[in-house]
């Protein structure tokens, strides 16, 4: 089943013990290979960002599509 990026758009995102991150604000492509690159999840009121292990962008994060474990209801995060 194939999955767009605009019914991704808004779904909580989870780390790897299952707490809420926040939710999937956008979705980065990588021009050459076609393939996902970065989610850009705003972060859950009360968590600072700068503390995540991710790069910053304000108050969002960008997370390497490789941290991703499985993409259903919710985006879980393999750390």
């Amino acid at each position: 089943m194939a999955i767009f990026g605009r019914e991704m758009l808004g779904r909580t995102v989870l780390d790897r013990t299952g707490a809420t991150l926040g939710k999937l604000i956008d979705i980065h492509i990588d021009l050459n290979t076609g393939g996902v690159s970065e989610l850009v999840v705003q972060v859950e009121a009360g968590l600072d960002p700068e503390s995540l292990p991710f790069p910053s962008l304000g108050s969002a994060v960008a997370i390497p599509a490789v941290s991703v474990a499985r993409v259903a209801a919710q985006i879980h995060l393999n750390r």
